[in-house]
Order: structure tokens, then C-alpha cells, then sequence
């Protein structure tokens, strides 16, 4: 009998589940997305989340282009000082590739 008790009771607690199917399809689906930001703030590596940006054949030359997408001069005197030129960036450019000025893709 007690057998007979702890098995329905484990396949009874193997039916139940404390988060609904479809919530955990969603959580699945979300996941990927998660990694790839992380692993998007992992590449820049800096304070600021700026990385050194460059399009020649659009005629954007090296620059420093933040997470948002802005875009802002190299810090010289940062590289000058052997650190990373876009930590923190000098002057704002643009908000964006296409405002560039001279942009011509």
C-alpha cells in the first residue's frame, strides 16, 4: 500500500509544474535573445560601451559608436595613454551611421 501511495503521489507531483507550458516556452524563447546581449556587452569591454566603429566604403572613418548607436570622436589623449579610445569618447558626431557627416552609402 505504501507502494502504491508513493507512486501516485510521483506521478501526480510529475503532472503538476509550477510554471504553465506556454510561460515556459516563453522563457525559452527569451533566453537566446539574453545571451546575445550579454554577450554583446561583453565584446565592448568598456566603462562607456562604446567600441571603435569604421565603414570606409560608406566613408565613416574609425569613430567610437556606443551601445544606443551615437557616435563620437576617438579619445586621443586616452590612446595617447595606452587605454581604450572610446573609454569615454570625445566629441558627439551623430546619432546614428546615416547622419554621419559625409556619410555616403
Amino acid at each position: 500500500m505504501k507502494f502504491l501511495s508513493t507512486l501516485l503521489l510521483s506521478a501526480m507531483a510529475s503532472m503538476v509544474t509550477a510554471v504553465p507550458v506556454e510561460e515556459e516556452a516563453a522563457v525559452a524563447a527569451r533566453v537566446p535573445a539574453a545571451e546575445a546581449e550579454a554577450a554583446e556587452l561583453e565584446t565592448r569591454q568598456t566603462a562607456s560601451g562604446c567600441i571603435y566603429f569604421a565603414a570606409p566604403r560608406c566613408c565613416v572613418p574609425t569613430v567610437c559608436q556606443c551601445a544606443n548607436g551615437w557616435i563620437y570622436q576617438i579619445n586621443q589623449d586616452a590612446m595617447n595613454a595606452g587605454r581604450h579610445g572610446c573609454d569615454p569618447p570625445w566629441g558627439f558626431i551623430a546619432t546614428s551611421n546615416s547622419r554621419f557627416p559625409g556619410y555616403c552609402c
